[in-house]
């Protein structure tokens, strides 16, 4: 069976009882399509491999979706199966039926069985695109209080491993607590997150920066590239010789978006993008500056901390030195770090030549390090990122997990 078919709801604890898109289909091609335009990523989303009993069955046992997406191909009585399914659902569902016959008379019937639309096979992303919006739009001041948290770690300078960070943050909120986590990497040109995944860097970031007018969930859903049932990533890898900018709004309207998708959005924000930036940082729970303990990092994490009082003075900001020990030469005391910054260190990262290895393989530094300091400030990063308490952490996190 294609793993499309498997895919599972990512619904979060307290989110309500009900699916907003629930899909059956009976072949691969209309499963395929339905999968790409209503992918695992958004919330409460579900699509399983059946027809018109399948549906039948799941309504019986309780299912209520906003938007029931049905391939009555498989059914001989197709119209009493529609006014059946209409019947169970109640008049707060949109079913949509996807059938094979091209007829105006059956159009006609399915409509006045209770099916608020139906497409002819094969459908096509657009109709489906329509349909499901049309269907899950919610309202504002729910969208508001269920917003997911956002967090952004800017490295002050290059090569301090605020990327690395990032996705080690991301992996351990996804994989060890359970959250929906969306791990975003704004450096279209040179980011390394996918890279560190060992996942293709996907595509439609860079359309959805720059045109704003795009942005919608299944646009967005679309863009995500899933690292695991919890951790999806939104990244690219954009030719040098083209330039691009992106639009303020459009990354405040895409941050909108991934917070009512997912629990958790971390952004790894390259520091020039800060200016751009701006208006999406205001919005920010959390922002962690990431730095060495060079001279040269205290002057850039205390410039862009003054900047960050006046762009994001609601947000919690948060200081990770990274890399410590690695050059020592090159150190300031930490003392007379916190000193010129006039702030604490939140997190102590020692370097861990051992634990780095593990990323040649693809794999978070999270996952191979030994060293109790550094895996405990890791995890309380996390846990700060995600304003979680320490005691909240999955029991079975030391479960392996399969990668999608």
């Amino acid at each position: 069976m294609n793993s499309l078919t498997k895919m599972s709801s990512a619904k979060a604890a307290g989110r309500g009882p009900s699916e907003p898109i629930l899909a059956f289909a009976c072949d691969e091609d209309t499963l395929d399509a339905i999968a790409r335009v209503v992918p695992g990523g958004r919330r409460g989303v579900e699509v399983r491999e059946g027809g018109t009993n399948a549906a039948i069955s799941a309504v019986q046992q309780g299912a209520q979706p906003e938007l029931l997406i049905v391939d009555i191909s498989d059914s001989t009585k197709a119209v009493a199966d529609v006014s059946t399914l209409s019947s169970f659902c109640g008049p707060d569902t949109t079913l949509l039926a996807i059938g094979v016959e091209n007829d105006v008379g059956v159009y006609r019937s399915l409509i006045g069985a209770g099916a608020t639309d139906y497409l002819v096979k094969p459908v096509t992303s657009q109709d489906l695109r329509r349909t499901i919006l049309a269907a899950t739009r919610v309202d504002a001041q729910e969208e508001q209080r269920q917003a997911g948290r956002l967090s952004a770690l800017i490295g002050v300078r290059g090569g301090v491993g605020a990327s690395s960070l990032a996705v080690s943050t991301a992996w351990i909120l996804a994989h060890e607590y359970r959250k929906q986590v969306a791990l975003v990497d704004l450096d279209l040109y040179f980011g390394t997150i996918p890279l560190a995944l060992d996942i293709e860097p996907g595509n439609g970031l860079r359309s959805a920066l720059e045109n704003a007018d795009r942005i919608d969930s299944l646009f967005v859903a679309s863009a995500l590239v899933n690292v695991s049932d919890t951790l999806f990533v939104l990244g690219g890898e954009e030719p040098l010789d083209e330039n691009f900018e992106v639009r303020p709004e459009a990354l405040d309207l895409l941050m909108a978006e991934l917070r009512r998708i997912f629990d958790v959005v971390i952004v790894d924000l390259p520091r020039h993008m800060i200016p751009a930036s701006a208006m999406s940082l205001s919005t920010m729970n959390a922002i962690t500056l990431v730095s060495d303990l060079s001279l040269s990092g205290l002057r850039d994490a205390t410039r862009i901390k003054t900047s960050l009082s006046k762009i994001a003075p609601d947000a919690e900001v948060m200081v990770a030195a990274s890399r410590v020990g690695l050059e020592k030469g090159y150190e300031l005391p930490v003392a007379d770090f916190k000193r010129g910054l006039d702030a604490t260190i939140d997190f102590m990262l020692p370097e861990d030549t051992k634990a780095a290895k593990v990323t040649l393989a693809g794999k978070p530094l999270a996952s191979g390090l030994k060293n109790a300091k550094a895996s405990n400030a890791l995890r309380d990063l996390a846990r700060r990122t995600a304003a979680i308490e320490a005691q909240a952490r999955n029991r079975w996190a030391w479960l392996p997990l399969r990668k999608s």
